[in-house]
Order: structure tokens, then sequence, then C-alpha cells
């Protein structure tokens, strides 16, 4: 066997391992990764929607749309920090790399993400909101997310490591993060001198742009998205960067 074909099966084997570690022990498996969501949802609907209106049209569906695609990118950077050291025996073994353990929590819950997938689409459709050949764009969306979140991962999990406050900082990041990110308001409501921080966050990007092709059914704003590309491949690039550089002190610290 090859090495490439020695590595997808690895890969895959663990995906599944993790899924099986993660889900059935308990008493209603993978429901409780759309557990978080539809909890998010109430909450958001019922604040947005009847205590402080925002007045969106079709809001739980204007919601849920980028809701599933966020607790992706936030359930692998939670759990991102944990990776190297609750793993320490696996990584202890001889020939195997670190960074598949990212990899895999990355596509694990990616799977997850795409089984729930058609009861986004089925809430889409409650209220009038039915796929169009934009949805063609999603796939891509999936990658540039996926190397973002790739890239995070890794620097997360390599510096906390050596510095075990990262892990509650990344928790409060997230938190901070998720009121930044337009999930629960449009982009238009930002104040304009705060308009920067929406442009260049990668993941309010994405999550527009998911927002786009699901609830509008129209395009992304391809200018953004080429940027939000950009920037994860730099970060990509900058965490498998930081990881090669730390390996061998990652091996002694655990």
């Amino acid at each position: 066997m090859n090495s490439s074909a020695y590595h997808f099966d690895l890969v895959w084997h663990l995906v599944k391992r993790n899924f099986y570690l993660r889900y059935i022990g308990s008493s209603i498996g993978i429901l409780w990764y759309l557990l978080l969501p539809l909890s998010q949802l109430l909450v958001l609907v019922f604040l947005f929607g009847k205590v402080v209106p925002l007045k969106i049209d079709a809001y739980p569906a204007f919601v849920f749309s980028t809701l599933l695609p966020w607790v992706w990118f936030s359930t692998c950077l939670n759990t991102a920090s944990s990776l190297f050291i609750s793993n320490k025996d696996l990584i202890r073994r001889p020939n195997f790399a670190p960074f598949i353990l990212i990899i895999v929590d990355t596509i694990a819950n990616l799977l997850a993400f795409i089984l729930f997938l058609p009861i986004l689409i089925f809430i889409l459709a409650l209220y009038s909101r039915y796929i169009t050949l934009y949805f063609l764009i999603f796939p891509l969306l999936i990658l540039i997310q996926g190397i973002l979140t790739v890239g995070l991962s890794m620097i997360i999990a390599t510096m906390n490591v050596f510095y075990r406050d990262i892990q509650q900082i990344v928790t409060v990041a997230i938190m901070l993060l998720f009121y930044l990110t337009p999930i629960f308001y449009r982009p238009e409501a930002i104040s304009k001198k705060y308009n920067l921080v929406y442009t260049s966050n990668p993941i309010a990007v994405l999550i527009q742009s998911y927002r786009e092709i699901l609830f509008y059914g129209s395009p992304p704003q391809w200018s953004s998205l080429m940027f939000a590309g950009i920037i994860s491949v730099i970060v990509c690039v900058a965490g498998f960067f930081l990881y090669n550089r730390h390996l061998p002190d990652i091996f002694d610290a655990l």
C-alpha cells in the first residue's frame, strides 16, 4: 500500500472512530450535534423575533441558514485545543503525523453538518426559500471554510501544548466572534465605522455567502469571497508553518 492510500485509510478510520466515540455512546447520538443550533435558533428567534424584533422576513430560516456552518466552525476550534493533549498516546506512535488529528476532527464535524443539511433545506422550504442553481457554489464555500478551519485549528492545537491558557482564550474569542458575525442580523445593520471588522473577517464573509446561496438564492459577493479564500489559505499556510516549526517540541512536551 502506497503512502497516500495508507494516509487516506488512516484518516477515514479515525473519522469513523471519532464519530463513534463522540455520538454513538450517548442516548440520542448524533442528534446532539443538531441540538446546539436548534436551541440557539429558538433563543434567537424568541429574542430578536419577539422581544427585540429585527423585522426580518422568514427569520427562523434566515438564522438557521448560517447556524449549521457556524457550528461546524466553532465546534472544530473549541475541540482543537485539546486534540494533541488528549491523543498523546496516538501521537507517540511511530510514523504518526499529529496534524492528521486536525484533518480528522474537521472532516468528522463536516460530516455531521452534511447529515443535517436536508433539515436546513426543509426549514428553508417551509418559508418558501427553495434551492436554486447557486447551490452549486456550496462545495466551494465548504472548501474555503475547511482550509480556514484547518489553519486556525493547527495554530490552536499547537500553541495549547505549550500554553494551556489558549483553550480558555479560544472559548472567549469564539463567543465574541459569534456576535461579530452576521448570523442573527443583516450585515447592513453594522455601523459604517465598524464595517472593516466585518469585511476583514473571513468567517463573516463565508457565513453571509451561505445565506446568499441558501436563503436568498443568489450568488455571493465574489470579491469578498475571493478575499476570504486568500486569507484562509494564508492562515492555513501559517498554521502548518507554526506546527512544523514546533513539531519536535510537541513530541517532547507530550
